[in-house]
């Protein structure tokens, strides 16, 4: 479903620059971490981390880590020399298009010959890693032959909607709210396309919105967030649990034209030139922009993701996390797949990538009881709040507030938290739920029913079930608190109030 936000007034011709403040970034990178960081290493001497770090990139698919992986078996530096690793690691990036790859295995493979079974051991050591094994369990699949799985160059290809998704028509909005455009975005002409999550209730409500793709800087969460909660959706009585829905937003200046965005396509073109030569820096910022600006033209929109798996490879943690969500919900083309997206997940989470620190954890809670799990969800949330992160705020402040772990409560720190996650979406009475919770945890009943009142106030004006707020509020009268998982919707059965 795509929305366009409506702006008021004509905006000042200053788009380009507003456009492109993100998609420059890449002329500030001088390559990317991984890559960079493992020559760097070599470059300094350091063997043993360039053999680790190529070595991981090795095992993505990424052909050039896979050639400097063979050259450093071949010199024995960072491992004890060994020419069939060598030529195991030569031929793969062969394979994969690195054209020094065969030129090195054809060096050494006099040496091979002397020894029986030498070239079948080989094939042996990259079996794990050869394109058809990665397309198995690491690469995204795609039914539609325009894009190519093993992420070479997108070739294109159809799909029903920019990201690539076929929503489910329960998804489908049958009331849109659409005056969310922000002003100072209105005034700068500057647009933007971005795939939002959201729990949909059976009564046709929207709860915990959480924008999962879009521009890095993320001008337009606040903005999609406030439109998801305050659209209406099909009530579905017979319906008993939550569904998990993905809804595509534009926000688009009508007033603005592909004149008013001069240098767009001139700057596009160059970053397509970086990309294809191999620049991951550039193969992920040219993959988000291809899904994130709607001056693109469809047809380009929907090549994004292979541009970012070649990102994700060389060692992206960003590319990573996208490439992780896409495989979640079938973004992009691809089918979706949890194995291969929970691989990606936990690659750029271990290169603290906040948006799939995020992730896991929510994994982690959904349903949780077990201490370990929730103790694990929480570290996470902490490393991406340290970052800044709006979801993992939203997601921290309510475990902090109403966990039943008396532990893992800390409601000072969840009020803190709360209001920072919802500074930007009043309109959402869970932001004033969690506050009603994290009051009456510290024991100031008379706040968190004020609190709860206003919870209740707006989830009428967007016509919520009421039921569980109410429970809520009548404890807080009653002087008790409330512990369980604020943002545990599809829970079968009630939370029970805590002492």
């Amino acid at each position: 479903m795509r929305t366009k936000g409506r702006g008021s007034g004509s905006p000042i011709r200053i788009g380009v620059l507003a456009l492109l403040f993100v998609a420059m970034r890449a002329d500030a990178l001088p390559a990317h971490a991984g890559l960079y960081s493992a020559a760097l290493a070599y470059k300094k001497g350091d063997f043993t981390l360039a053999f680790r770090d190529f070595l991981a990139l090795a095992r993505l698919g990424q052909p050039q880590a896979q050639l400097e992986l063979a050259y450093l078996y071949s010199l024995g530096q960072g491992a004890r020399q060994s020419d069939i690793h060598a030529y195991a690691w030569a031929m793969l990036a062969s394979q994969n298009g690195e054209a020094k790859g065969q030129k090195l295995a054809r060096r050494l493979l006099p040496a091979l010959r002397l020894a029986p079974g030498s070239r079948r051991i080989a094939g042996w050591i990259t079996a794990p890693y050869t394109p058809a094994a990665l397309n198995r369990t690491l690469l995204p699949t795609y039914p539609h032959a325009g894009l190519a799985s093993n992420g070479g160059h997108p070739a294109g290809g159809g799909a029903p909607n920019v990201f690539g998704t076929r929503s489910n028509r329960a998804c489908l909005p049958i009331r849109m709210h659409r005056d969310v455009y922000p002003w100072w975005a209105n005034l700068r002409g500057m647009q933007d396309r971005v795939l939002v999550q959201f729990t949909l209730m059976p009564d046709g409500t929207a709860r915990l919105p959480e924008v999962i793709f879009g521009l890095p800087e993320r001008s337009f969460d606040a903005a999609a967030r406030t439109s998801v909660v305050m659209s209406k959706f099909a009530h579905r009585p017979l319906r008993r649990h939550p569904i998990r829905c993905a809804l595509d937003f534009q926000f688009v200046e009508r007033n603005l034209s592909s004149g008013d965005y001069p240098r767009l396509q001139d700057y596009l073109w160059g970053l397509r030139k970086k990309a294809v030569k191999g620049d991951p820096a550039a193969e992920a910022i040219y993959g988000t922009v291809l899904a994130g600006l709607p001056q693109i033209q469809s047809s380009r929109r929907t090549s994004f993701l292979p541009w970012l798996v070649r990102a994700a490879q060389a060692g992206d943690p960003l590319a990573q996390y996208e490439v992780g969500a896409s495989l979640q919900f079938g973004f992009g083309g691809c089918l979706p797949d949890e194995v291969k997206a929970l691989r990606w997940l936990h690659l750029a989470a271990a290169q603290h990538e906040a948006d799939a620190e995020v992730a896991l954890a929510v994994r982690l809670l959904d349903g949780a009881s077990d201490a370990g799990q929730i103790d694990a969800a929480r570290k996470w949330l902490d490393q991406a709040v340290t970052q800044g992160n709006v979801a993992g705020e939203m997601y921290l402040s309510a475990l902090l507030a109403a966990a039943r772990q008396a532990a893992v409560r800390d409601p000072a720190r969840a009020l803190r938290l709360e209001r920072k996650a919802f500074a930007h979406v009043d309109v959402d009475p869970t932001g004033y739920e969690i506050r009603a919770a994290a009051q009456a945890a510290e024991g100031h009943f008379t706040q968190a029913v004020k609190s709860e009142r206003e919870a209740i106030g707006k989830a009428h004006a967007l016509e919520w079930n009421l039921s569980a707020l109410k429970r809520r509020l009548a404890l807080y009268r009653s002087g008790k608190p409330w512990y369980g998982d604020l943002l545990d919707y599809g829970s079968p059965t009630p939370a029970k109030a805590g002492s």
